[in-house]
């Protein structure tokens, strides 16, 4: 009768003697996964790689909050800020910002337009 003992007591008592076998299990298993890790990321398309590069951006990208404003959009768009607050960590501040930031820089007349209209106006 106490011979019969439950697989957790088989792995306790292996652990407390610092069985080799063990040890050599622990660095294969490493070892494939790793392997396994190694294959993804060589199999990581290109858009994959917009992905990881579109991220990347934006937890580099330097938020500076002075000021503070309200700003409404619709039930989808707030789901998916909310899906990417989840995901990546990624504040919704700081990825509206940055889009705002990227749409600005890719059109450059924007802020030129808006400045003339401004003085063109009778306010």
């Amino acid at each position: 009768m106490k011979e019969i003992k439950s697989l957790a007591d088989q792995l306790r008592e292996k652990l407390r003697s610092g069985n080799t076998e063990n040890e050599s299990i622990k660095t294969d298993s490493a070892r494939n996964t790793s392997t396994a890790v190694r294959k993804k990321k060589a199999r990581a398309s290109p858009e994959q790689h917009k992905v990881n590069a579109f991220f990347k951006a934006i937890e580099e990208f330097k938020l500076e909050t002075t000021e503070k404003s309200m700003i409404r959009v619709d039930a989808r768009t707030i789901n998916l800020l909310k899906r990417m607050k989840l995901a990546k960590g990624i504040d919704m501040n700081r990825f509206i910002v940055y889009a705002l930031h990227q749409y600005i820089s890719q059109h450059p007349w924007l802020a030129n337009h808006i400045q003339e209209t401004l003085k063109n106006s009778d306010l």
